[in-house]
């Protein structure tokens, strides 16, 4: 009874939260040239199921223009048709066409669809009028993907780049603040601006974002009669940033949910998840896996099965595998003896990290990691309760940028692999590998369970430890595993050069270390993030914002 119950509520919420298209990528790039303005080029990755067309609306221009509109599919451009767009055609006679319509209140940018099925456009148009004039500052606050898309995209990113030939851009000369939707902006090494989402959009999500310049950046062309921060208390009312506390945020958010008709979607979202549909199909080519694999997945790369676990949720989630895969690091260095284990001789449940060997670590972001912590243990190069969060807070930048590294490296590995057909979505070679990864996540949390476990060879436990580390597991493993197989337990903890109790112990502290680490990292950059100097965005907050509008996608 209670399947069938669960069975209907699947179907009828399901009902209510079909998107007619898929927006799978939109990769956004802004050049910003010395008079202020922006020549901006996106690229859809999209799926098209009805409809003519694809459109933009820009709105909120004042004294910006959009202009220069540009679409091509394939290296083969659209006709530009200007300014006369005429939206009341079928689409064939919209094939390979793109034109604007004056709108009261600004713009909406168009190009036909051409064709039902997957499509990857570029669209590029130019901004005038982008960073504007202060009395105390130069810069803007732009809405560069608008809420209301008739498919809300699964990954966004907006990267802005400084081609004004000027100095470039650092956090003494810039600061940076997003909104709309949940992800990360920064001033990167390389001098650009970057936002990333960090879970697929909501029909209410969008991408604002707030930037100051430093006087002398730009000569901008518009001015305006107040202070930057003055724009900046207007977009930061109502946000995240130090403001809200949790209860405001809680009941802010029940309205949300109970206004903002995405009530359905929550529904369907949470019966889906419970019946065990919560995978991405693009990812594993199927919604539920319950099958066993058990050896360790990609070849053993971390970087890849992490990866595939941040990008195979269904349905936003809020799980990730950084800390996880820190962890598991840390782990697979101490059974490679790469790392030694000491006894804390001030506290009998404490162990100290030895980092004076020569590691050997071919990758760069493997090896960066291992020289951050080394970097956290001082100069006598013992890690000790407490120094990798001490150094994590004071080194916060390096530490939450890390994790976007191994997610890149993760992704190469794939891409190397030729496991996507495009973007990010697998092919069958690639759905079978992502698979794999929960499937021996599936291996590890029944193994001890099952009548079928027999014995296993010492190597491979090393492997089951470090991938169970990876998936939050390890200490429930090592638990088991240390009862069914006490022998073999010893004999792992042998190669370490410790006693299996410390190696328990062991265990523990590299999750709970790497968990702590990212947690005070994160604490230390949402508490600066208030002054623009990067860090999360806010979903809230973002009034006063210049472009964007309201609704977009595919009509």
């Amino acid at each position: 009874m209670k399947r069938t119950l669960l069975t209907v509520l699947a179907v009828f919420a399901g009902t209510f939260c079909v998107y007619a298209q898929t927006l799978r990528d939109l990769d956004i790039r802004a050049e910003l040239l010395p008079d202020g303005s922006a020549r901006i080029t996106q690229v859809w990755d999209a799926t098209v199921v009805d409809g003519t067309e694809m459109y933009i609306p820009i709105s909120n221009l004042g004294k910006m223009t959009v202009q220069d509109l540009s679409v091509s599919e394939n290296g083969q451009p659209y006709i530009n048709e200007g300014r006369r767009w005429d939206v009341d055609r079928s689409l064939a006679e919209k094939a390979g066409r793109c034109g604007i319509i004056d709108k009261h209140d600004g713009v909406e940018l168009c190009w036909g669809k051409t064709s039902y099925g997957s499509h990857v456009w570029t669209v590029a148009f130019t901004v005038t009028g982008l960073v504007q004039s202060f009395t105390d500052a130069d810069g803007f606050n732009y809405m560069f993907v608008n809420p209301g898309f008739d498919a809300p995209a699964e990954h966004v990113k907006v990267t802005l780049v400084n081609a004004t030939g000027g100095p470039g851009w650092t956090y003494d000369n810039t600061r940076v603040w997003g909104f709309g939707s949940y992800g990360d902006i920064n001033v990167t090494d390389e001098g650009t601006i970057v936002y990333e989402s960090s879970e697929p959009f909501s029909y209410k999500s969008s991408v604002i974002t707030l930037v100051r310049f430093e006087k002398g950046l730009f000569t901008p062309t518009v001015s305006r009669n107040m202070t930057f921060d003055e724009l900046k208390e207007n977009a930061l009312e109502g946000s995240s940033y130090g403001q809200d506390s949790w209860l405001e945020k809680l009941f802010l958010g029940f309205f949300a949910l109970i206004f903002g008709g995405s009530i359905f979607a929550l529904i369907r979202a949470c019966v889906l998840t419970a019946l065990g549909y919560k995978y991405k199909k693009s990812m594993y080519g199927k919604t539920k896996i319950t099958e066993w694999y058990r050896e360790a997945p990609m070849d053993g790369n971390l970087f890849a099965s992490s990866f595939v676990l941040d990008n195979g949720w269904r349905f936003p989630s809020g799980q990730t595998s950084s800390k996880g895969l820190i962890g598991a690091f840390f782990l697979r260095w101490i059974l490679d003896g790469k790392v030694k284990v000491q006894q804390d001789p001030r506290s009998t449940r404490r162990v100290n990290l030895d980092f004076s060997l020569d590691p050997h670590i071919q990758d760069d972001v493997e090896l960066a990691l291992f020289n951050m912590a080394r970097d956290a243990a001082g100069s006598n190069l013992v890690l000790e309760s407490g120094e990798f969060e001490k150094w994590s807070e004071r080194n916060f930048k390096k530490m939450t940028a890390w994790p976007t590294r191994a997610k890149a490296r993760g992704q190469g590995y794939m891409q190397d692999k030729h496991y996507f057909s495009r973007g990010t979505q697998t092919n069958a070679d690639g759905a079978r590998e992502a698979c794999r990864v929960v499937e021996f996540k599936n291996f590890l949390n029944d193994f001890t369970l099952s009548k079928e476990r027999g014995a296993v060879e010492v190597g491979l436990w090393k492997d089951y430890l470090v991938f169970a580390q990876l998936y939050g597991i390890a200490d429930k493993v090592a638990t088991q595993f240390q009862k069914l197989f006490p022998k073999e337990f010893q004999e792992i903890a042998q190669t370490v050069g410790i006693d299996p109790t410390i190696m328990m112990r062991t265990i523990r502290v590299t999750d709970n270390m790497s968990t702590s680490a990212i947690s005070h990292a994160v604490a230390k950059q949402q508490a600066g993030s208030i002054r623009g100097v990067g860090g999360h965005t806010s979903f809230g907050g973002g009034g006063g914002f210049s472009g964007g509008g309201f609704g977009g996608g595919g009509r």
